[in-house]
């Protein structure tokens, strides 16, 4: 077998690439414009800014929702009381400020939240989020992707 000496330099280094589980990990980091990061954290945490994701949390926290306040049927036949839209708000806002239970999972770090990778969907889908909720709140943000 005959070998040139350019195509052993072309591959000399071959060996020598990082492993693809080595792979750096980003993290979307959102600085609110003309807020504070507090306010950032009631808006998404907060139902009414939700919008189309408020089915998605609907969707699923059925059951949960079926065993506080009793499905449509039991109602309808009086066994449970009605639902008020306060009191519906009110179950909504509490499984969004639980860490375990809200759609995002983010870190406050300085005068920014840090959306880590690992802990939320895609980027994109994050962002949409992220960009629907504080759309419906009115508040301005930048967001870059970060090493973490």
């Amino acid at each position: 077998m005959k070998y040139s000496l350019v195509r052993l330099m072309e591959n000399e280094g071959e060996d020598e690439r990082p492993s693809a589980g080595l792979k750096a990990t980003y993290n979307l980091v959102l600085t609110p414009k003309g807020a504070t990061v507090d306010e950032v954290i009631d808006a998404l945490s907060n139902p009414k800014f939700l919008g189309i994701y408020m089915s998605n949390l609907r969707t699923r926290f059925s059951k949960d929702y079926d065993e506080k306040f009793g499905t449509v049927y039991d109602r309808r036949a009086g066994r449970k009381p009605p639902v008020t839209k306060d009191m519906e708000n009110e179950f909504y806002a509490d499984l969004l400020t639980n860490k375990k239970t809200r759609l995002l999972t983010w870190v406050p770090k300085d005068e920014t939240l840090v959306f880590p990778q690992g802990n939320n969907p895609s980027k994109d889908l994050t962002k949409k989020i992220i960009k629907t909720i504080l759309g419906n709140a009115k508040i301005k943000y930048d967001i870059a992707e970060k090493e973490s």
